[in-house]
């Protein structure tokens, strides 16, 4: 098959992440590129196309929609998200306006990935600021939660997302 995996990636995460992927997918021919370097005219020659991106105040990045956007109605038929998030529980549906576009043009999702990742984008100090504004409980939480995320994606997140990619294709 041939597939692309486009990405945007402020922090770093979800790149590390989108190579793990690639690796899972080794057998077949695999193009890694972030999406800033896309021509959205050429997407429609691949047979699978993988969008990821970090999750901010539950949105993925708009240069993803911006491309789906201008390569529609040429699109693949199989397309598959993966993104990073600052959160232990992955509750938000940041991929929604793009399965709109894709449900449109009769694009199918096959498969999600998510994965946590360090909040490295924003400073130490402006997240304890942010926390002190929280009730206490939440603010214990929030803290609490923080040491849990440092350091993430880690070893064991990426061979997840390798994972991912080496399963992908048994749903295509």
């Amino acid at each position: 098959m041939k597939i692309l995996i486009t990405y945007f990636s402020n922090t770093g995460n979800t790149e590390k992440v989108a190579y793990s992927i690639k690796e899972g997918l080794k057998e077949n021919e695999v193009d890694l590129i972030p999406v800033k370097d896309v021509d959205a005219s050429k997407i429609t020659a691949y047979d699978l196309v993988l969008l990821g991106s970090g999750i901010y105040a539950s949105r993925i990045d708009k240069s993803l929609i911006n491309l789906v956007k201008e390569a529609a109605p040429n699109l693949p038929s199989k397309f598959a998200y993966f993104c990073t998030h600052a959160s232990l529980e992955f509750y938000q549906k940041p991929f929604y306006n793009i399965t709109k576009i894709l449900a449109e043009h009769g694009s199918k999702i096959v498969d999600e990935f998510d994965c946590v990742g360090d909040n490295i984008g924003i400073p130490l100090k402006t997240r304890m600021t942010m926390f002190d504004k929280l009730p206490e409980d939440k603010k214990k939480k929030a803290l609490e939660d923080m040491e849990k995320i440092k350091g993430r994606p880690n070893k064991a997140d990426l061979d997840k997302a390798k994972q991912f990619g080496e399963t992908l294709l048994k749903k295509v």
